[in-house]
Parts: structure tokens; C-alpha cells; sequence
């Protein structure tokens, strides 16, 4: 099957870990043909946009992609800690800033800072506490406890994403959707996840970009979190097999959560 020709769509979204660079033992480091893909898209005038459920802020996120090479400015990173920086923010702070718990990392106190009255005691009004992996200073046991207290008075439960784990060079970590489900079971609450594959995560980018869903298309590794994502929202898919998941998973999956496309590395797209 030949590779798909990106000019035929509005927009082109590129998943980060995975897909446009990969995690080594100590240090990550971007994949063939990633920088000229992004090259291309620029010459053209094409627009696009990277994505990935890592808890940085676009700013971090862009600072380490330059530290590898690749100059993909900010504005052009969708994180799922922006995704729930910005619906926080949508459904809380209509009248007032929204008072919240940060239970995640130092990228939500970057995008939300100024934005939002920071909570700090169980004793506190407080609308939402929000949550990424627990491997973070903000994530520490007694401020486990002070967010149970919080949800448990009636603070809205945001998990950034639900990612039981994710890989790291040690193996497998605790994600922050299993740090955001512990809370949820131990406050009998339901979380709202704004990461991907949440349809929430694909409209506010598509919104951002000025590109209607069904005319974007979405290229990633993992065919939960992207492909099921994109197609969740009617958004065409390319599955790279330079991460999570592989041709013949994809092949075994009902004919409705099937990448569209199926790629070996990003070198065979311009």
C-alpha cells in the first residue's frame, strides 16, 4: 500500500513520543525522516501540530524537541496538561479565576499560573484538583492526601490522561490515569481525563488550528491513544510502526478502529 499524500488534507497532526521521537536509556532522540517531514510541511504552508499525553507544558516540550535538534515552536505542541489547563479553565473560570489543587506537574503551574487561585489545604474552597503521574514533587503522599480531602468536599477530579503507565528507562511507571483512578475509587467520584484519545483532547486542537476534524489527519504509534482517538472525532489515521504498535495488531482490530494507513517510519511521508 503506498503512503498517503499529505497535501490532500487541511492538516497534519504528529504524535510525539513514539512517533516523532523515541525515549533511549538516557536521552531521547528524533526518528528518520521526522525533521524533514516537518521541513516539508513548513515549505508548503501546511498547517500542523504535535500532540502527545506527556504532563509538560508546550513551552517544556518545545525546549527539550530543540535540545534534540528539531525547532517546533509552542504554539504548535498540544500536551494533555494544556488540554486540562484549558478546560479547567473553560468550565470553572467564567466569573473568577478557578480554584485548584495541582496534584500534577510543574508544566500545569506554567500554563495555569496567574490564570487560576492555587489551593494548598483540605480546608479550602476548591473546583478542581487535577492530576498527573505521580512521579512528580507535586505528587508527594501528603499531597495525595490533601487531594483526597478536596474531592472528597466536591473539587471536580481532572486526570490529564488515562495512561495506566508509561515507559521510562526503568520499565514501566504508574501513569497518571492510575494515580487519577486510585482517587476516583477511594472518593467514589468519576474523573474527567483530557488527554488522548478523549474527544476533548482532538476538538480543542482542531479548534486551535482552524481545522475541522474530518479534514485533518492524524499520524502515531499507538493505535488506544491515536488512532482510536482520531478516529473518535471522524479523523483519518496513519499508524508509524516506530513505537507501541504493530501491523498485525492493527489488522486484528474491528474494521472501525483501523489506522487508514500503515507506515513503516516517517521517511516514507512528505
Amino acid at each position: 500500500m503506498p503512503a498517503p499524500d499529505l497535501r490532500h488534507y487541511d492538516a497534519v497532526l504528529i504524535d510525539l513520543d513514539g512517533t516523532f521521537y523515541r525515549e533511549e536509556k538516557h536521552a531521547a532522540t528524533v526518528l528518520p525522516g521526522a525533521v524533514e517531514l516537518v521541513q516539508a510541511l513548513r515549505r508548503r504552508g501546511q498547517p500542523f501540530a504535535c500532540l502527545t499525553n506527556s504532563g509538560g507544558s508546550p513551552g517544556q516540550l518545545s525546549r527539550r524537541l530543540a535540545s534534540m535538534g528539531a525547532d517546533i515552536e509552542p504554539e504548535l505542541i498540544w500536551s494533555c496538561s494544556a488540554a486540562a489547563a484549558e478546560y479547567v479553565v473553560g468550565r470553572f473560570g467564567k466569573d473568577r479565576p478557578p480554584r485548584v489543587f495541582n496534584l500534577a506537574a510543574d508544566g500545569t503551574t506554567e500554563l495555569l499560573d496567574g490564570r487560576v487561585i492555587w489551593v494548598e489545604t483540605p480546608d479550602e474552597p476548591c473546583d478542581a484538583v487535577m492530576v498527573a503521574a505521580p512521579i512528580n514533587p507535586l505528587a508527594s503522599p501528603a499531597r495525595q492526601w490533601i487531594a483526597l480531602q478536596l474531592v472528597r468536599r466536591g473539587a471536580a477530579l481532572v486526570g490529564q490522561c488515562a495512561d495506566r503507565v508509561y515507559p521510562s528507562d526503568r520499565g514501566a511507571e504508574f501513569g497518571a490515569g492510575a494515580l487519577t483512578e486510585m482517587l476516583a475509587y477511594a472518593a467514589n467520584v468519576n474523573p474527567v481525563y483530557c488527554g488522548k484519545p478523549e474527544a476533548l483532547f482532538y476538538e480543542q486542537l482542531c479548534a486551535r488550528i482552524g481545522a475541522a476534524p474530518d479534514r485533518c489527519v492524524l499520524i502515531g504509534d499507538n493505535l488506544d491513544s491515536d488512532v482510536a482517538g482520531a478516529r473518535g472525532v471522524h479523523m483519518q489515521s496513519i499508524l508509524v510502526l516506530s513505537g507501541v504498535s504493530t501491523a498485525a495488531e492493527a489488522h486484528a482490530r474491528p474494521p472501525h478502529l483501523r489506522p487508514e494507513h500503515i507506515i513503516n517510519s516517517l521517511t516514507e511521508l512528505g
